[in-house]
């Protein structure tokens, strides 16, 4: 029995003492333009993980008009997007990446560019780090 529960209690020290030295740091790039508001949020893991979320609301009167939408993003680190979206019923569409440690990192001053297509329209949004 106590040695069971010096097993535990070194299993837990250990999951401790390694959750202290994971760091996140995460910072959140917005813009606007006369239809489109977005943002970009990147969160970087200390295990050189980077997530980056990504939201397009979009600000006109008449959220089924839009159709499909394209959409690219450009920072330091490259770009990504994708196409044949379409808006949320509250005109908001949603998209996530994931750069493995072996992608480059977008930082925090970067300029970050979006570009946004839809029903032959095209804008583009620059965004900046708040």
């Amino acid at each position: 029995m106590l040695r069971k529960l010096s097993m535990l209690l070194g299993l837990l020290l250990i999951l401790v003492l390694s959750a202290c030295g994971y760091n996140i740091h995460t910072f959140t790039f917005t813009g606007e333009t006369d239809n489109w508001s977005a943002s970009l949020k990147v969160i970087q893991h200390s295990n050189d993980y980077e997530q980056q979320d990504f939201e397009l609301h979009y600000t006109g009167n008449d959220v089924n008009s839009v159709g499909n939408i394209t959409f690219g993003i450009e920072t330091n680190a490259g770009g990504f997007g994708g196409s044949g979206y379409t808006l949320a019923e509250s005109g908001v569409l949603r998209s996530s990446s994931e750069a493995n440690p072996t992608n480059a990192k977008i930082i925090e001053n970067s300029e970050v560019e979006v570009t946004v297509e839809w029903n032959d329209n095209i804008e583009t949004i620059l965004l900046s780090n708040n």
